[in-house]
């Protein structure tokens, strides 16, 4: 174990030692061509020395490669083609170095053919090199010629509802966070997530993803691990999921039971809506002109009000008024939303001294799927008006004048999932909360 950690440890030191040859042999090569173009002989044999310096620190490199090989994450095509090109510049790198050594006494010709095939090999060399690290279509990805690669842009759907957890939304992630050391060709800790068949094979410690349990789920663990662990993922410097990603891939796991058919529209109303302006919507580019009106927000924006947008296929928006742009002055800015209230998914007035009368005006916006009204002196009178909203799932009632009696009228909204009651008169053995709880919704009283 001791000697593969050493192994390990000296051909780490590859990647950075690398460039040494490609820099000193590519000098080499333009220093002849001056040497050869303006007749400057006086330089050969800085020319002499510079290729011998290239070809001793191409063959250190190609040991360090060979040492950072064993210990596997790499394999396929691309590293056998790799070593290969890396040995074969090692040795055309020696000889060109004793031919123009010695280049008296060997044709010019074979001299300049020699420079020019290792200029080739260098290159080839250093080509699948970058492949076996960033992926075979690195270099050519964003190439103005040549087919370009759909995939990445991910599948182009006719509507939300054909989404799929897994392939339209999870596998983006994955290959965008994760399969740069977990793919095809670069598979470390022989973890492949390039599809859905190799990540439920899982590595070489066995499954990363076990269905219905997301909390055993080496995958879950690893990527919410504290960011300085050796064991954090994805490692490296590169950048973490997001806390929206790992919540949809832990629902996946838990409630998708990680089936790759499972829909989009299956999931939490939360994750649909975070998930749908980053899926491929044919026609949802015109969709975006009609429904989302730029010059209203901004003119939102300026009055103070935080404008988000949720979804670019249905134009649903996050709309937040802090508690400072209120200023005293929540009702009348709350009356500028109307022009834009069956847009408003999400809308947060936590403490911004709305009252009962403004409830009414709130329960125009019918489309509402998650409302904040926390820190406001609102009465059970005021939540009597808000019955109306059908798609209301969400619902933060902490730091208000509410008490258990209001609780009828919250029954009535039958969307309704989760209730937020901190700091109110409402108490958790009320009648009306086990009767919430009976429906399934959850009523949180912590903080």
């Amino acid at each position: 174990m001791m000697t593969e950690d050493l192994i390990t440890f000296i051909g780490r030191f590859h990647p950075v030692w690398v460039h040494l040859p490609i820099g000193f042999l590519m000098i080499g090569v333009l220093l002849k061509s001056y040497v050869v173009l303006l007749k400057k002989q006086n330089l050969q044999e800085a020319v002499n020395f510079t290729l011998f310096l290239g070809a001793v620190s191409a063959l250190i490199a190609a040991l360090l490669g060979f040492l950072l090989s064993q210990n596997g994450g790499y394999e396929g095509n691309l590293l056998d083609i790799h070593l290969a090109a890396g040995w074969l510049t090692v040795a055309l790198s020696g000889i060109a170095w004793w031919v123009n050594k010695n280049e008296e006494k060997y044709s010019k010709k074979l001299n300049y053919s020699l420079l020019g095939l290792l200029m080739i090999t260098l290159t080839v060399t250093g080509h699948f090199g970058g492949s076996l690290t960033h992926g075979e279509d690195y270099l050519t990805a964003y190439a103005p010629f040549g087919e370009k690669q759909e995939e990445s842009k991910g599948r182009i759907l006719a509507s939300v509802e054909e989404a799929e957890v897994f392939t339209d939304v999870i596998q983006p992630v994955l290959k965008s966070k994760c399969q740069s050391c977990h793919r095809s060709g670069k598979s470390k800790g022989e973890l492949d997530m390039s599809s859905y068949e190799s990540l439920l094979k899982g590595g070489e410690n066995g499954p990363v993803i076990l269905a219905a349990n997301a909390e055993k789920s080496e995958l879950i663990r690893r990527v919410t691990l504290p960011s300085d662990h050796e064991d954090f993922m994805p490692a490296e410097g590169k950048k973490p999921l997001t806390e929206e990603e790992i919540q949809l891939i832990t629902w996946w796991i838990e409630k998708g039971n990680a089936d790759p058919k499972v829909l989009l529209t299956e999931s939490d109303a939360e994750f649909i809506e975070w998930a749908k302006p980053k899926l491929t919507i044919q026609g949802a580019e015109n969709m975006v002109a009609i429904q989302i009106d730029t010059a209203q927000i901004q003119g939102l924006e300026k009055m103070g009000f935080r404008v988000r947008v949720l979804s670019h296929e249905t134009g649903a928006l996050d709309v937040v008024l802090p508690e400072e742009a209120a200023n005293g002055n929540a009702s009348e800015l709350l009356k500028a939303l109307l022009q834009i209230k069956d847009q408003i998914f999400w809308l947060t007035l936590a403490g911004t001294g709305i009252q009962d009368s403004d409830l009414s005006l709130v329960s125009q916006f019918s489309n509402l799927q998650r409302l904040r009204i926390e820190n406001n002196p609102i009465t059970d009178d005021g939540i009597a008006g808000l019955k109306g909203l059908s798609k209301l799932e969400i619902l933060n009632l902490n730091g208000t004048k509410i008490s258990s009696a209001a609780l009828g009228s919250l029954g009535e909204i039958k969307s309704l999932k989760s209730l937020y009651l901190w700091n109110t008169a409402v108490k958790p053995e009320d009648k009306g909360v086990e009767d919430m709880a009976l429906t399934e919704v959850k009523v949180v009283f912590g903080g």
